[in-house]
């Protein structure tokens, strides 16, 4: 008679909590992707919204204090950059020197269904330093 051979190999428990652990780790995987993916979009309407503020301030900086521009003490317009679209809104106070502060902020998407403001400054301008 041979003497019976061990066998060798995984059990079905060893094999079910190997996959739980596995599964666990992907979910995880998963979740980091969507945050990710997120975070991304995030960084870029706030790239988006930063360079458009920089170019209303040079604006205002590039012209002088008798220009159009500074006739009004409010306005807005809206812009659609990469497939969104920004609302840049700026205000002007006092006489010299004067404040200007520009808003932009961002329409999100259906789901969100709200205005997102993104970022804001302020500064003072003269026309001598």
């Amino acid at each position: 008679m041979t003497p019976l051979k061990t066998n060798r190999g995984f059990t079905l428990i060893e094999i079910l909590i190997a996959s739980g652990i596995v599964v666990c780790g992907l979910v995880a995987v998963a979740f980091v992707f969507s945050f990710a993916i997120r975070t991304n979009g995030t960084n870029r309407q706030m790239a988006i919204a930063t360079t458009l503020l920089y170019d209303k301030m040079e604006e205002f900086k590039s012209a002088s204090f008798t220009d159009a521009i500074w006739m009004t003490a409010t306005g807005s317009e809206t812009l659609v950059v990469a497939g969104e679209q920004y609302v840049r809104t700026w205000r002007l106070g006092g006489e010299v020197p004067r404040t200007i502060t520009v808003i932009v902020s961002v329409e999100r998407s259906a789901l969100a269904r709200r205005e997102t403001e993104l970022i804001r400054a302020t500064t003072l301008v003269s026309p001598t330093f």
